[in-house]
């Protein structure tokens, strides 16, 4: 039987992933968290090396599926130590356990680790990150495969879903912004090509990638998933406004870069290798933000 350990699980991403693996009935699943702990969560300090080898030994997850990350830009840039500390040091203590105990990791990283000038991206494609958060995630991939080949890495793009806060995710965010606006003149970034992918098909994704590897041992390797619709955030704010019957012709692009930590103009990530594994699913945004909105209403 498969017991399998969820690390940032009360994060986005992660609650999706908690969710989907509690499906496999088959499968014991456990959530870690530090700052926003739930029931039925574990809380422990990734970056504490001594309480994760205890914890690990004790409780021997056979998959390890790593969430957990500083993945806001501006911030990693601010806190580059703890950034390092969480997305590279807690990545690589979790890979070499894996490694010494026969347990196998699928570690989520982000198609920042490109610089977004030729997508779109394959997984061999060369990594050239702009920030400080595409390098932590670049580095966290390479501890990966410094300790173990057996392993999986999941590149995904910028992400939405269920929020506990409309500030949770850069997509839902636009919402609030929309409505603080009140119909008054908003610029939003039309420089930027986005994928935004909803968290519940990442992790439908990361749920049939575990059957797959439980299948098939040799189930290994770099691998990408994304929503397949191009958008500028103000596209997309346009989108979100329409839902809330407001104008969204006051919504007007603003073609500069944004300001803060670079980012990449467009990191399209092919995810063929995964659709030739019949692995994945992809919501409509008009469909799947409308759903989130709606609890917002």
């Amino acid at each position: 039987m498969a017991s399998v350990l969820i690390t940032g699980a009360s994060g986005l991403l992660g609650r999706a992933v908690r969710a989907a693996c509690a499906e496999a009935a088959a499968w014991p699943v456990t959530g870690l968290g530090l700052r926003r702990t739930a029931v039925g969560l574990d809380r422990l300090d990734l970056c504490d090396a001594r309480a994760v080898r205890e914890y690990l030994d004790a409780k021997q997850p056979r998959v390890i599926v790593h969430c957990a990350a500083e993945r806001r830009p501006d911030s990693s840039e601010s806190v580059p130590d703890a950034t390092l500390r969480l997305n590279v040091e807690a990545t690589a203590r979790l890979a070499k356990w894996a490694a010494a105990n026969g347990a196998w990791l699928l570690f989520v990283s982000t198609d920042y680790v490109f610089d977004g000038v030729t997508p779109p991206y394959s997984t061999a494609a060369a990594t050239n990150p702009l920030n400080l958060y595409g390098r932590s995630k670049r580095d966290g991939e390479l501890a990966v495969w410094a300790a173990t080949s057996d392993a999986c890495v999941l590149r995904v793009p910028l992400l939405y879903g269920d929020v506990e806060t409309l500030e949770e995710s850069v997509v839902t965010d636009l919402a609030r912004q929309i409505r603080a606006a009140a119909g008054q003149p908003l610029p939003v970034d039309d420089w930027a090509t986005r994928y935004p992918t909803l968290v519940d098909d990442v992790a439908v994704a990361i749920r049939q990638m575990i059957e797959r590897r439980l299948a098939e041992p040799e189930f290994r390797g770099t691998f990408h998933w994304s929503g397949d619709e191009p958008f500028t955030k103000c596209g997309m704010a346009r989108v979100i406004a329409r839902l809330l019957a407001l104008d969204p012709a006051a919504i007007y692009a603003d073609p500069r870069p944004p300001s803060g930590a670079p980012r990449p103009k467009d990191c399209h990530l092919d995810c063929s290798d995964l659709e030739r594994l019949e692995i994945g699913r992809r919501t409509p945004f008009a469909q799947a933000i409308a759903k989130i909105l709606q609890k917002w209403a």
